[in-house]
């Protein structure tokens, strides 16, 4: 096999293929990282020839060994240095054309949403039973499932991933918000995850932009110390406005009211930025 390049793809084999275990089960004469050749196929799994003996291996144990043909591509990087050299001043003029576009700044509301996204759709992969050609060997050969605990006091989200097989942890990912943040469930879940198979985690999520302002659910307090308990913020009564402290809250705590400049938002993960509250719209 040393002159061969394979590719692992989670699939039935054929009889005939070459398969390498990834997820031992049975394991009774091999284990992780062991290939064979297939003898026979049945609906649970297939007979292979394995460490010099026959192996009785399940579908969700093994992944097919695809050879893959090599293509030699010319090597073009001295053509085209002399495409540039020989036409700098028409590039030149081109590109004096181009106006540079930032890409607008995604909203709070917009990161939340694609970090909700993100979950579902690595979720949908871990169970597909599909290789990823991204993140861990979990994430890649490991037919899995997220499991998420949330800790609002702690700010923290943990996932545990669990194979579908057996249940056993085979990866696990923390997320924590930082003193100064505000923490949302979503976000972080989307972080924790990530982490735990191994991917890369978009700037969006660890720089998401904070609430622009106030909304009904956010979770408030006051880093200052003017308010030494941390509450929910249920409506705006404008009736109190103007008072010294901004536009007024009612809240959770007791049955008074705080102003915008009393407190800081640390949590807003029960906010429905779908809708335009009586906050955002006074």
């Amino acid at each position: 096999m040393s002159n061969v390049n394979y590719r692992e793809v989670k699939r039935e084999a054929n009889v005939g293929e070459r398969i390498k275990i990834v997820n031992p089960q049975v394991a009774i004469g091999y284990g992780k990282g062991d290939e064979g050749s297939v003898a026979e196929t049945h609906i649970p799994g297939v007979f292979a020839q394995i460490n010099g003996r026959r192996r009785g291996v399940y579908h969700e144990e093994y992944v097919v060994l695809e050879p893959v043909t090599s293509v030699n591509v010319p090597d073009i990087s001295e053509a085209f240095t002399q495409f540039i050299r020989d036409n700098a001043d028409m590039i030149r003029a081109i590109l004096g054309d181009v106006t540079k576009t930032e890409p607008a700044a995604l909203t709070r509301a917009a990161v939340i949403e694609k970090a909700r996204a993100d979950v579902a759709e690595l979720t949908r992969k871990m169970r597909s039973g599909s290789a990823n050609s991204e993140g861990n060997y979990t994430f890649n050969q490991c037919i899995s499932k997220p499991e998420f605990y949330i800790n609002r006091n702690k700010r923290a989200v943990t996932v545990l991933v669990r194979g579908i097989y057996g249940n056993a942890i085979l990866e696990k990912g923390i997320a924590k918000a930082a003193l100064d943040d505000v923490f949302h469930a979503e976000i972080g879940k989307a972080i924790a995850l990530r982490r735990a198979l191994g991917l890369t985690v978009p700037s969006e999520y660890t720089d998401a932009p904070k609430p622009d302002e106030p909304h009904t659910g956010a979770v408030v307090a006051d880093e200052d110390g003017a308010i030494s308990w941390s509450t929910v913020l249920t409506e705006r009564d404008t009736r109190l406005d103007g008072a010294g402290h901004g536009k007024a809250w009612r809240h959770t705590h007791d049955f008074g009211w705080i102003g915008e400049s009393q407190f800081v938002i640390i949590d807003d993960t029960d906010v429905d930025y779908s809708v335009a509250t009586e906050g955002a719209a006074a």
